[in-house]
């Protein structure tokens, strides 16, 4: 009698020992986790079951497996936030990188498919490509990330190494294959004459290696390795035409970039500031004059080549909804023939492309180009959005001018969260001479899951 009532007394004075702790302790939260009240209630259940009243847990056990548990989880979570930093793609900026739809778009969107066209209102051809995007996190034992891009003949695929000896250092491998209407070839658009340089088809394979040091939040440099090989074949050459040689070349290359920039949501709402610097040299184990005789394309002067690139970027955000945004970029090289040369000009403005809205993409070819893109996006309804754009830019060298474009976008968002984009551009050469406007519609649609 004595012995139950001793330890029903002792029950007593620790289920109020422990309801006090309870109380003591209930206004720490942790907004990552279960409040301290709930994980007290529910670990001293778990104790007294096991327990059976026997071996039970003390108030300090209890307080000490508290104080490991949340510092794990505000360990974990800093951990995550510096990866989360670390991988912020401001590598490679500039490029023509279709992933950025999906990267401004819903995180939880694994998979991502686009159907995008421009059609020209002047009578050439329109341009339609198919792209899908594919993100795996985590793969190769949780270590690396995995990115696939393939947009109409060409396929990029992407793997992120997160952990890395040295810290604040990232390292990516980019493997990529592109044929017969790979980016930078003769086959294009030259103004309004499309088809005019479709002699050949220019098709290469290529391995980038990318190392980038975070030097603060907002500082990373980058060195990156481009080998790429590439192979010619015939379409409708004339009879005297020199084909270029197949040749192998490398492409070391630098970037200095200093990123604050936002993006929010499926229209890529911008808000910050960013300057992106690279510069590139390169071999090629070979190299002659070609094409048709006597308006050679370089030749041996070209066998080395210098490409290099300065973007400065600026967007202000209000409420989600009104956005400004500016961008201004110099591209330009040394040594570079129509293969290597920088281009510009497209009315795909979600794409990271070089554009001037009004004419088709890869318009231009020029030794150096100085751009400038401005637009300001509102919505008009919850589902609808429009965007206004003007483009302005100068071309250096021989081909020297200058041309402008302006634009009207329309984003419409369905019930079932499919966006269509349309966007209306009228572009015209202002210099050397004054042209009729060149009109050109864009499309495009996607579906994420």
């Amino acid at each position: 009698m004595c012995l139950a009532k001793s330890f029903g007394v002792e029950n007593g004075v620790e289920q109020k020992s422990q309801e006090r702790l309870i109380e003591k302790n209930s206004e720490i939260k942790d907004p990552r986790d279960k409040s301290v009240d709930e994980l007290l209630k529910e670990h001293i259940a778990r104790e007294r079951k096991k327990a059976r009243f026997s071996d039970k847990i003390t108030p300090e056990e209890l307080m000490s497996y508290l104080i490991k548990r949340k510092w794990y989880n505000e360990h974990a979570f800093v951990e995550m936030e510096e990866a989360t930093l670390r991988k912020k793609e401001t590598t490679r900026h500039g490029d023509a990188d279709l992933s950025q739809i999906k990267e401004s778009a819903r995180a939880d969107i694994n998979n991502i498919a686009v159907i995008l066209g421009e059609i020209p209102a002047s009578g050439q051809k329109g341009v339609f490509a198919p792209v899908f995007l594919l993100d795996r996190k985590g793969v190769l034992f949780g270590s690396s990330d995995f990115s696939l891009s393939w947009a109409g003949l060409k396929a990029t695929m992407k793997l992120s190494q997160k952990k890395f000896p040295w810290e604040k250092t990232t390292l990516e491998e980019t493997f990529i294959g592109s044929f017969l209407y790979a980016s930078g070839t003769n086959l294009g658009f030259i103004s309004s004459e499309f088809g005019e340089n479709t002699k050949f088809y220019t098709n290469y394979i290529s391995e980038i290696v990318t190392l980038k040091y975070n030097f603060i939040k907002n500082f990373n440099v980058c060195v990156s390795l481009d080998s790429r090989q590439y192979f010619f074949v015939k379409k409708t050459v004339p009879e005297n035409f020199v084909m270029p040689l197949n040749h192998f070349n490398v492409f070391p290359r630098v970037d200095v970039n200093f990123s604050d920039l936002t993006e929010k949501g499926i229209d890529q709402i911008t808000h910050g500031v960013g300057i992106f610097s690279w510069i590139g040299y390169g071999v090629r184990n070979r190299w002659e004059k070609w094409g048709t005789p006597p308006n050679y394309e370089m030749g041996e002067e070209a066998r080395t080549f210098v490409i290099y690139s300065f973007t400065f970027i600026a967007g202000y955000a209000k409420d989600d909804d009104h956005n400004v945004v500016g961008r201004v970029r110099y591209k330009g090289g040394k040594d570079n023939d129509f293969l290597t040369r920088p281009r510009f000009g497209g009315t795909i403005d979600n794409a990271r492309l070089d554009v001037v809205h009004g004419f088709t993409v890869d318009s231009f070819r020029v030794d150096a180009f100085f751009l400038v893109n401005t637009y300001y996006g509102f919505n008009l309804t919850k589902r609808l959005r429009l965007t206004l754009y003007v483009d302005g830019a100068h071309m250096f060298g021989e081909q020297k001018g200058d041309v402008g474009g302006v634009g009207i976008g329309l984003r419409v968002l369905a019930w079932g969260g499919l966006p269509v984009w349309f966007t209306y551009g009228i572009g015209a050469h202002l210099q050397p001479e004054l042209r009729g406007p060149e009109q050109v519609v864009m499309l495009m649609s996607a579906a994420g899951w």
